[in-house]
């Protein structure tokens, strides 16, 4: 049951809890008549289905006349519970850079607070995220800076530089012992950031390039067997030591490359702004967040030289 919908043929108690943890603190409940409109039920059953919520603790109400009934106080855990929500669902870019795992490992600590857990997909490309999260099939999708930056209609956290690319994260991978010309370019259409990375990197290289459509997160294998000559590579953990297979991995030197790196680098969490998910997003304590992300991040990063690994199956 997706945390976006509150849908007309739930239960009272079940719909008005998730209107409450949608709505926060302050903001005014939907009328009794709205909700009999809505659920097709009687005012007295809208009556004690609020009623059920204040006893539980969930939540506390102020009538303010004609103005309405306001939320003053909420306990999320106890609402999580009576909105019967499945965990929140995050996206994450393929092979589990170490960056995105401790956005979301902050992340689930701290969506903890309001009484929800958290599970973990893996999904290549932002754009593929994105359309999960609009089709209610997953709650909220992380991607870098350079992806989130013409969203519209969705909360958006980002949670400062070095959160998805880290520090010499970005590297090239080629053969030891130099490439031809024109140079065999690996470039994955599927990733906006990969595309523009690989442009700014190998556009103008003398003595051409020719590019090869390759998935970014293979690169370090297309190498190995010959498909393409180079290519830019986010740098995951695998098994066997680039140099033992006559690989090399060099850190990104066009200026242009530079500059993007650090301009998209950061991480940013989106989810729907209709959806609960994307309310919570909106009330979780964003310096918390991004200081629990660098933290993970950082420890991460120590263990950097030791990631640059590729398997040769």
């Amino acid at each position: 049951m997706s945390t976006a919908a509150v849908a007309g043929d739930l239960p009272p108690v079940v719909a008005i809890a998730r209107d409450i943890l949608r709505l926060g603190v302050e903001a005014r409940l939907p009328t009794t008549l709205a909700y009999q409109e809505r659920l097709g039920v009687g005012s007295g059953t809208v009556q004690k289905a609020i009623k059920e919520l204040r006893e539980a603790g969930a939540v506390d109400l102020v009538s303010r006349g004609h103005m309405g009934t306001f939320i003053t106080a909420l306990d999320p855990v106890r609402l999580w519970q009576r909105a019967g929500l499945r965990p929140v669902h995050v996206l994450l870019p393929p092979s589990g850079p170490i960056e995105s795992l401790a956005v979301a490992a902050a992340l689930a600590e701290c969506l903890a607070a309001f009484g929800a857990g958290t599970t973990i997909g893996y999904q290549r490309g932002a754009q593929t995220r994105l359309a999960a999260v609009d089709a209610e099939d997953a709650d909220l999708a992380v991607m870098s800076q350079g992806a989130a930056s013409d969203l519209a209609g969705y909360t958006r956290v980002g949670l400062g530089p070095g959160t998805y690319y880290a520090p010499g994260s970005l590297v090239t991978v080629s053969r030891s012992g130099g490439e031809g010309a024109p140079l065999a370019v690996g470039i994955d259409p599927r990733s906006g950031d990969h595309q523009r990375l690989t442009h700014a990197e190998f556009d103008g290289v003398p003595g051409g390039v020719r590019y090869v459509e390759t998935d970014f997160t293979y690169l370090p294998r297309a190498v190995l067997r010959g498909e393409v000559d180079t290519g830019v590579w986010h740098v995951v953990d695998s098994l066997i030591p680039l140099d033992l297979v006559g690989l090399r991995t060099e850190p990104l030197a066009a200026p242009d490359a530079v500059a993007l790196e650090k301009e998209i680098s950061s991480a940013v969490l989106a989810a729907r702004d209709d959806s609960i998910t994307g309310a919570l997003l909106g009330r979780i304590d964003h310096r918390e967040l991004r200081t629990a992300a660098t933290k993970a991040r950082r420890a991460g990063a120590e263990q950097l030289e030791a990631r640059l690994r590729v398997s040769v199956r």
